[in-house]
């Protein structure tokens, strides 16, 4: 099944997306007024444009939200076309149910919710409609065209690209001496004419992996890659943790899951 390009569930599109959309919501409420909102929205104890300041918030708060679960399941898994349009669908109807809430209690209960979150539903699935595909369309050409400039890869080197699919770092196997996740990015150490070197990819395990296998890299822990030609030995250290010390000196030593233990040891 078609997955969705990583651009598209990026941090900076999960910006984008959270800003447009509320922004195209806005514009179009206030210029369009569809579904007699001028006249629900214009209560006695507030104005037209006060409340629609708060639906403005209330959208931009629910789309961020929701955006911002996506883009943590899109950094642990693929996520399908069809999974994402469904995630388009929920988005919209949690936004248009807040969204409904606020106006039911605005007008003192006198609109009745289901009636209200009908309209809102179409209402806001019909407007996303213009953000979400020209967001889709623009990221997609984005990412294509940089794809065009990616020279063909030389099998001996290892190419590290970022999340935008960006290349930042083209190093042989056998001078990595470990990668180590943190947070959204992670941290290749190798060396660089004997000197030991760091350099911070904004990436993950995950995307990496397979290349990394591949350059005959091993998993020794959620956290690490490491080049088994660089480990001197394992033992447990002060903690009872098992920990592989490496060649040469001046990096830290490495935790060893249990579960990676006899695959790293077969190496030795």
């Amino acid at each position: 099944m078609a997955k969705v390009n990583n651009v598209l569930l990026s941090g900076a599109a999960t910006i984008l997306h959270s800003l447009i959309v509320p922004i195209f919501f806005l514009v179009f409420i206030v210029y369009y007024k569809p579904y007699g909102v001028y006249s629900i929205l214009q209560m006695d104890n507030a104005s037209f444009a006060f409340n629609v300041s708060i639906l403005f918030c209330i959208v931009l708060v629910s789309v961020s939200i929701t955006r911002g679960w996506l883009y943590l399941i899109g950094r642990y898994r693929d996520v399908t076309r069809t999974a994402y349009l469904l995630w388009y669908l929920a988005e919209t109807i949690v936004a248009s149910l807040f969204a409904s809430l606020y106006i039911v209690l605005i007008s003192d209960e006198k609109l009745l919710f289901f009636d209200i979150a009908g309209s809102s539903v179409v209402m806001m699935a019909a407007t996303g409609i213009f953000p979400y595909g020209f967001l889709w369309l623009a990221l997609e050409l984005y990412s294509r065209e940089n794809e065009e400039t990616i020279p063909a890869e030389d099998n001996s080197l290892i190419r590290f690209y970022d999340e935008y699919k960006k290349l930042r770092l083209v190093i042989a196997p056998e001078a990595v001496v470990y990668i180590r996740s943190e947070d959204n990015y992670v941290q290749i150490h190798y060396l660089d004419q004997g000197k030991n070197r760091k350099f911070i990819l904004r990436s993950s395990m995950r995307a990496l992996e397979d290349v990394l296998f591949k350059r005959g890299l091993l998993r020794c822990h959620r956290s690490y890659f490491i080049n088994p030609a660089y480990i001197k030995m394992i033992h447990r250290d002060s903690a009872g943790l098992i920990v592989a010390d490496l060649k040469p000196e001046g990096f830290e030593s490495i935790p060893i899951s249990r579960k990676y233990q006899t695959e790293i040891s077969r190496f030795l």
